[in-house]
Order: C-alpha cells, then structure tokens, then sequence
C-alpha cells in the first residue's frame, strides 16, 4: 500500500490530503498493527508507525524518533536532585481561585494539565510539568502552547507526544522532555496483568494489592502507576526527584466534574472522570502511598481544606500559614 498520500507533514497534518484520509489511514495502521500483535500490545496501536524508541540495558527509554527526526529527551540526564526545601504541586482545582498567589512564596513548582492558566493571574513559574491526558491537548492547545514554550522539564507519555505533534512542530518545543511511561502499559512491549506486575515490584516499585493494578513508583525510568488523575502521577514524579516536603495546590476531588476547573467557566468545562474514578482507583491509590512516603520522611500537605481526601490521608493546611513560615525571602519569579 502506498502511504505518501497519508504521511504527515511537520507536524501540522496533511498537506493536501483531507480530515477524512487521515483518519482512514490512522485506522488503516492501527488495523495491521492489532492484526499483527496481541491484545496485549493494543495500548500501543497508535504509536507503532509515528515513534521509534531507544532503551537502555535495564529497559529505561533514552532515545525517542518521531518519523525520522530525533525528539531531544533528558532521559538519562536528568537524576534525581534529593534537592532541600518545598515544592509546590498546583492542580487546577477551583479553590486555586481563592489562593492569593501574590502573597504565597514559591521557589519550585509542578504544574499539570491547565496549571499554566495560573499565569493570567501571577507569574508564577513552573520548574517542572506533567501531561498524560490525550483529551486536554486536543481541547486546550493554547495552554499547550504555553507549557512547551516555557523554559521548564515536561514530563509527557509517547502518546500525549503524538497528539502534541499534531498540532506543534518539534522546533516549537523550548521545554525539556522526559518521556514517561505507564509502568502496567510500557510502550511496544505486552500490558502487564497483576500477576506480571507483581514480578516487578521492589524497594522502588510498589504494588498495593495482589489484585489491582495500583501502586507507587519511586522510580520514573521504570514508570509510573495511573490513578485516573494526574496529580497522582506528579506527585511519583516529585518524590522520584528528591523532594521531601509537598504542598499540594486544588486538588479537590469533590465536586465529582460538577464544577468547572479554577480556568474553565461552565459553558467551556471539559469533561470530567472523578465520579467513576475516585472510590475504585484516586482514593485508594493516595490512601495506600501515604503510608510509602511517611516512611521515606516525604510530607505531603493538601492545602484544599474542603478536598474529598480525607486529612487522613494527608493533613490539610490553609495556604496562609505558608506565608507564616519564614518564607518572604522567596520569591515569585517571572515565566520565560
């Protein structure tokens, strides 16, 4: 079958070809690929003819092609910091809107999803990213836009890459990349079941329950756990960097997608999976990880003081009391 008509061209979708020959040629590939492995290789139907990877003798990703042309990654090259002092990790909770960002010290910052919004507000900056969420790039390239052109390390998956590069050609990213990957769904290689799973696991990799597929990681070389939020996912990221002490910024979990995020209004909300999500995969997974981190001396703080988590699980502060602690030699410091 000859392809060039279908072939994507910098980035920017077809050059001729229209919306329709696209999306049959996308389907096209994802068939021979699903005809030509297992059920177990489907989470990676959609990447097989875009991406290349290259691993290390243990397995990490280190190199990564996208048609050809190399995609710079920091894997490999960025080590964890065990670097002292807080961090903040800002979701996109609606109480982010009654935080006043002016009088809160910020050195470091993780910010997910539409976090970068924040800066309509206060020029907070952002150290550090984490995007796994295929639907938000489709539905908010603006903010998309934003974060890779930020002088930040974004934390994405192959997929959310590809999406990306739909719409942004490789040289419109300033950012840095660490690719991650689903530790239960690596990429090219076979879906791990529990009893697989289980096989991985070690001082560094933590299995909750023999029968579910959730868990912590301390290592993001060897992956990360899904828990259906990406606050999850940032916070494997922030204690495989070091960091001892985190405050967590609207994570809120309350209003089951009813209210829109700090940066949406109703007419313009996306979706939202926390009413199936939280009972069977959000709550459990950071009720089981607190126990991981007190005993590797990580103190995680929520500062929504009305978020579904339980104190329980991690103690809720008002933000204030940050502004308390000796912290106004900090700074706030301007976006790139």
């Amino acid at each position: 079958m000859d392809t060039t008509a279908f072939r994507l061209h910098g980035g920017h979708g077809f050059s001729e070809s229209p919306s329709v020959l696209r999306k049959l040629s996308e389907a096209v590939f994802r068939m021979f690929y699903r005809a030509t492995h297992g059920r177990s290789h489907r989470h990676s139907d959609r990447l097989w003819h875009h991406i290349k990877l290259e691993r290390d003798a243990h397995g990490a990703i280190r190199a990564m092609s996208y048609r050809g042309q190399p995609v710079p990654l920091v894997n490999g090259k960025l080590k964890p910091l065990h670097k002292p002092g807080p961090v903040h990790l800002i979701t996109t909770g609606p109480s982010i809107s009654q935080i006043d960002y002016r009088r809160l010290p910020i050195e470091t910052a993780i910010g997910v999803n539409g976090a970068m919004a924040l800066y309509d507000r206060v020029p907070v900056r952002f150290d550090y990213y984490c995007i796994i969420d295929t639907n938000f790039v489709k539905s908010r390239r603006d903010l998309v836009e934003r974060v890779i052109s930020q002088d930040l390390t974004l934390f994405i998956t192959p997929l959310v890459l590809l999406y990306m590069l739909k719409f942004f050609t490789l040289e419109m990213f300033r950012c840095k990349i660490f690719m991650l990957e689903d530790i239960c769904a690596p990429t090219f290689a076979p879906a791990r079941d529990c009893q697989t799973l289980a096989a991985c696991t070690d001082a560094d990799v933590h299995q909750f329950r023999p029968d579910a597929m959730l868990g912590y990681s301390f290592d993001m070389t060897r992956g990360y756990f899904d828990s259906k939020t990406v606050a999850y996912t940032a916070l494997q990221v922030l204690t495989w960097l070091g960091y001892k002490e985190i405050y967590i910024h609207g994570m809120d979990l309350n209003n089951r997608g009813a209210l829109p995020r700090f940066y949406e209004s109703r007419e313009t909300m996306q979706p939202s999976s926390l009413e199936q999500d939280f009972d069977a995969h959000i709550e459990p997974s950071f009720r089981y990880a607190q126990a991981l981190l007190l005993a590797r001396g990580v103190q995680v703080v929520n500062l929504s003081l009305t978020s579904a988590l339980d104190s329980a699980i991690f103690p809720k502060q008002h933000w204030s009391s940050l502004c308390d602690r000796g912290h106004l030699t900090q700074r706030h410091r301007s976006a790139a």
